[in-house]
């Protein structure tokens, strides 16, 4: 006959509180409960001991394996971290605030050349009558600002047109 004893004894044994040792309790199967009656309305201390050991060691597995699963995670996090620092250096891949500021440059060109057109050509048709001739003149206007801003070079062309420079000042 084993000894019997309170759950707040068999608690107090456990190193936790007896309202944690009833959480955990009674989340186990019935054949894993860590409280049984015994005699005098008291608990197995000799079952209680192996179930709770049995606890924890299941327990520490799955410790183990969430860690298995954190690593693997980050692993992952950082196979996928290299895998785009090469797609960037390729020129695969490039910063979303690059483009940005890039089409920002662009977008400001086109609407300062824009603005521009209305005193440009409104001292070239003040005193024509003919339709036509305004016509043309605007389409003429419209087609220079455009043409100006697509030979506009992109800050890359740049960059690569400076480079190429300096590499054959260098030879």
């Amino acid at each position: 006959m084993s000894a019997a004893l309170t759950k707040k004894e068999l608690a107090n044994i456990a190193g936790y509180t007896y309202r944690r040792l009833y959480d955990i309790d009674r989340d186990l199967p019935e054949d894993q409960k860590l409280f049984v009656e015994s005699e005098g309305g008291k608990y197995d201390l000799a079952i209680f001991v192996q179930r709770w050991v049995d606890y924890n060691v299941a327990n520490e597995k799955g410790e183990a394996k969430s860690l298995d699963d954190a690593k693997t995670a980050h692993e992952i996090i950082k196979t996928r971290k290299t895998e785009l620092e090469v797609a960037k250096l390729e020129g695969q891949l490039v910063d979303v605030n690059e483009v940005k500021q890039l089409w920002g440059g662009i977008a400001s060109t086109v609407m300062q050349n824009m603005m521009r057109l209305p005193n440009k050509i409104a001292v070239k048709v003040a005193n024509m009558e003919s339709v036509q001739t305004i016509q043309a003149i605007i389409d003429n206007e419209i087609r220079d600002v455009l043409i100006s801003i697509s030979e506009t070079p992109l800050p890359d062309a740049d960059e690569a047109h400076e480079e190429t420079n300096e590499a054959s000042e260098e030879t």
